[in-house]
């Protein structure tokens, strides 16, 4: 039995009243209101038995909140709650809590409610070339199409001709653009350096291309930073649908466009487009702030963002903060910095931020808790003006299209009123990876100017560009930036796209001495993506009173630390102290900061070696929240050796090493020779709490007595299970006490036979997990339904029930009777990321061919596996990549034998899983 890992109580405080924390609510704990509500709810009942609408409950909380004597808590039951408005919450309509305590919009027990801003399109057509087609309502826009819950990939490609730039756009070296149908739609793509700029074209004439004002010349004519020449690609044109998976939005005709993949059919895929751009807005004042509400287990999607659409276009700056309106590259943003006598907008660097599709602005206590942030075409959750005690912990931001966290903005550098700036904020445990997926500058956690704000226990892994970046002001910028901390973050594989940025970049000031300025420490920046990085951790120009201490950095391509001065301006006031890096040696192409004090620093290996264990373990996302990684293989790719009982070296089998075992290939294996009794050790190279081991041995070689143990040094160990009856195949291995090793070590203790004399056990993989394991039957006990294919309840066999086919037990089965198509339909539960099926039919009745659905709401689904020519016994079935799934239904196609009339296909079982089957 897997045991899942205890999620430790959370009170951890974000209401900053009265100057002190108050802690937040553990969840589901008793309320003096508690109103229910469902994506169906109707009335004002908000009960369990009679749940009502998220806006009425709504409206019901703001009637006890001037005078509150307890929490008021909203539940969300399970579903998609569809929003064609923002749901808003301000001081002034009632929404903000009183008196100490908390208004909380949580999810219920054991489910994950989305908050959507998505519209479905149907009505899709087979159009020329085998092009789907739909008509969409007149204004409809969208940048972003998801299909079967997957981002589609805009018309994309590589210009068809050759451009020379002019002052409006571009001359062209063939006609062969202006033979394009629409070309308001085109928008070109211009990825320079730190940037990635957009604009739209406004018409094509001949050979000569006219494109967007202001957006052009904001794009090419920029004062500061990298201006844009020939476009790297071009987009959305209805010339460029030739790949599968892509898509085009003709807004003239309000027609979409879609090239299907293999296996996707007309009628049961669905689409979803993101629409709704605010899914969520909270507000108040500085003198009557939005105080402590929270959100807790929800996730929030499909939510757009459509400005890059009109003719301000996306021109990026840097960070996706963005020039807008006409000349604004000639005066916005920049102040006295190229004219004195004539100075621009200031303060230097007031460009626009891309916003969040949360989004909050004046409030105190704010709790943003164990929600999903995905499908979005913004920014994630923005933290904006006057955010103050705001704890931001236990989520997950993934597929955005431009950052993941954004705290404040460009523009309040040095407020009047100091309450404007995000104050006291806690950004924590929270796992960004996979954003700028559409901006490329996009960073994983941007914080502009801010005080006495923590970012600390973080992982951001898969980003564009930078993984954490703070502050502003190139050069000298005056601000009232003060007190912040990155600490104990864990950063790889970043810089994915782009050039000229950090794992953790820091640009302008920070405090006015080395006490009030910015503390970096205990963070853990390995591993970039590419070649991309200048410096791991970077210090920008102007950037000024930092202290860096105790960080690991290593396996990164560029140096690991430095910047760049700018002449004239404040640079300096480093301290480096007690970090470990592969290169010591800083780089500073601009020319040297002032008053840098280095000591205590470590020279390691680019492989990290050397680097204290508990440094490593301390970074990233700490244990309580360590569940939202989801099924994480710490074992994978790790060193791994292999020894006889004693210690001493095992020699191998011909052609087979250690690292087979932990190579993530169940084909090849580790197998050592001499000793039948031999052992595999596997670093992992931290300690790390182990709450599973997956142990897979190959049909020719298996042991079957191995024990597992653990380690912290390498050279004490520990027996944490001891195995007996073992077989070939996937043997799982719970560890109810989730033990702490480093070294993990698997030790053959009997052969697959007598008689056998040395390397009988083989290791074909080693997996070691930290909460779930990939191996767990999604679908084991969960309500089944049997329904015909209109839709109705199936009746079933004598003796039959639906809830045969997720018992565990092959003796039983699930069989319909009357017709012969039918399909069963499982209910996980709550929306899980699933990639492999396995179906079990008896031989006395089964379907020669099925397909199987998915869906997140059990009203639309979508066919992710059409399947032929299958048999009795075992069928596993899996999909090429991991697609979300509430609702899983087996539907049956064709029965095992001509002239049949009903229950042909029976299912003795159905198993979901999300990675791999046991």
């Amino acid at each position: 039995m897997l045991i899942t890992p205890m999620r430790a109580a959370l009170a951890l405080a974000a209401s900053l009243i009265a100057g002190s924390f108050v802690a937040a609510l553990p969840a589901n704990a008793a309320t003096a209101f508690e109103y229910f509500v469902s994506p169906t709810g109707t009335g004002s009942t908000c009960t369990n038995a009679a749940p009502c609408s998220l806006d009425t409950a709504q409206g019901l909380v703001r009637e006890h909140t001037t005078a509150m004597t307890g929490d008021i808590a909203v539940t969300l039951a399970d579903g998609t709650y569809r929003r064609t408005q923002t749901l808003t919450l301000s001081t002034a309509l009632g929404d903000s809590a009183t008196n100490g305590f908390s208004v909380i919009y949580r999810a219920a027990t054991g489910t994950h409610p989305v908050i959507s801003g998505g519209q479905a399109v149907t009505g899709w057509t087979l159009g020329t070339n085998g092009i789907w087609q739909a008509d969409v309502p007149a204004g409809f826009d969208t940048r972003q199409l998801y299909v079967g819950g997957i981002r589609a990939t805009r018309a994309s490609g590589a210009l068809p001709t050759g451009l020379t730039k002019t002052s409006t756009g571009y001359t062209a070296s063939s006609t062969a653009m202006s033979a394009w149908a629409n070309p308001a739609d085109i928008e070109m793509v211009f990825q320079k350096a730190w940037t990635e700029m957009r604009c739209g074209v406004a018409s094509i004439s001949g050979t000569t291309i006219t494109m967007d004002q202001p957006c052009f010349n904001n794009v090419t004519l920029k004062q500061y930073g990298v201006n844009a020449s020939v476009p790297t690609s071009v987009k959305n044109a209805r010339e460029l649908l030739t790949s599968p998976g892509q898509w085009y939005l003709n807004r003239s005709s309000h027609t979409l466009y879609y090239k299907p993949q293999p296996g996707e059919t007309l009628g049961t895929t669905a689409f979803t487009a993101a629409n709704l751009q605010t899914l969520v807005s909270g507000t108040g004042t500085v003198s009557a702030p939005l105080q402590n509400v929270i959100f807790r287990g929800l996730s929030f999607q499909y939510a757009g963002w459509t400005t890059p659409n009109n003719t301000d276009g996306f021109a990026e700056v840097q960070a996706n903060m963005r020039l807008t309106g006409a000349n604004a590259y000639s005066s916005q943003g920049t102040c006295t910095r190229f004219s004195s006598t004539n100075p621009g907008t200031c303060p230097y660097g007031a460009w626009a931020t891309t916003p969040g599709n949360v989004t909050f602005a004046f409030t105190a206590g704010l709790v943003i808790e164990r929600n999903t942030f995905s499908h979005l075409g913004a920014a994630g959750l923005e933290l904006g003006q006057g955010t103050s005690g705001s704890l931001v912990v236990g989520n997950v931001f993934s597929d955005i299209s431009s950052s993941g966290i954004v705290i404040g903005n460009g523009t309040d550098s040095v407020p009047s009123n100091l309450a404007v700036l995000p104050t006291s904020n806690v950004v924590k445990d929270n796992w960004v990876h996979d954003v700028g997926i559409e901006y490329a500058g996009a960073v994983g956690i941007l914080q502009l100017y801010a005080r006495n704000s923590t970012i600390e226990h973080n992982q951001i892994n898969n980003v564009p560009y930078s993984a954490i970046s703070s502050n502003w002001g190139w050069g000298y910028s005056p601000n009232s930036t003060t007190g912040n901390a990155i600490k104990n973050n864990l950063i790889f594989s970043y810089m994915q796209r782009l050039l000229d940025g950090g794992g953790i970049y820091v640009v302008g000031g920070e405090g006015t001495s080395m006490a009030s300025g910015l503390t970096i420490s205990g963070n853990v920046i390995r591993d970039s993506a590419s070649g991309n990085v200048n410096f791991a951790l970077y210090t920008d120009g102007g950037s000024q009173y930092i202290t860096m201490t105790g960080n690991a950095i290593y396996g990164n391509s560029g140096t690991a630390w430095g910047g760049c001065y700018e002449s004239g301006n404040p640079y300096g006031d480093f301290s480096f102290t007690g970090n470990y890096w592969d290169n010591a040696t800083p780089g500073w192409p601009c020319g040297q900061p002032s008053n840098v004090t280095s000591s205590g620093n470590t020279t390691v290996p680019s492989s990290g070696a050397g680097v204290p264990a508990a440094l490593i373990a301390a970074a990233g996302i700490e244990a309580s929240y360590a569940d939202i990684l989801g099924p994480r293989n710490l074992a994978l790719g790790r060193p791994a050796v292999a020894q006889y009982v004693d210690g001493s070296v095992a020699e191998m089998q011909p052609g087979s090493t250690p690292g087979l075992a932990v190579d993530g290939s169940a084909a090849t294996f580790a197998q050592a020779s001499g000793q039948y009794r031999w052992q595999l050790v596997v670093d992992l190279q931290s300690p790390q709490s182990v709450t599973s081991v997956r142990v897979t041995m190959p049909a020719s070689a298996y042991a079957t007595a191995f024990h597992i143990d653990g380690s912290t040094n390498g050279s004490t160990f520990s027996t944490v299970a001891t195995i007996t009856g073992a077989n070939a195949g996937v043997n799982t291995v719970a560890l109810t006490a989730g033990p702490t090793m480093r070294y993990l070590r698997v030790v053959a203790d009997k052969p697959n036979g007598p008689g056998q004399t040395g390397g009988q056990m083989a290791i074909s993989e080693v997996e070691a997990y930290y909460g779930p394991t990939p191996g767990a039957n999604l679908a084991l006990s969960k309500p089944a339904t049997a329904l015909y294919i209109d839709g109705s309840v199936a009746e079933m066999q004598p003796g039959s029930l639906p809830g045969y086919a997720v018992d565990g037990s092959t003796a039983t089965s699930a069989q319909a009777t009357n017709q012969y198509r039918w399909q069963l339909q499982v209910d996980l539960r709550s929306a899980q990321s699933v990639k492999v099926f396995v179906l079990t039919q008896p031989t006395s009745a089964y379907a020669t061919a099925v397909h199987i659905d998915v869906s997140t709401d059990g009203v639309t689904f979508t066919t992710v596996s059409t399947n032929t020519g299958m048999t009795s016994g075992k069928r596993t079935i899996t999909l090429a990549n991991q697609v979300s799934a509430r609702y899983v239904r087996v539907v049956a196609d064709a029965p095992n034998g001509p002239g049949q009339t009903g229950g042909q296909m029976a299912l003795s079982e159905f198993g979901v899983y999300a990675l791999a089957a046991p």
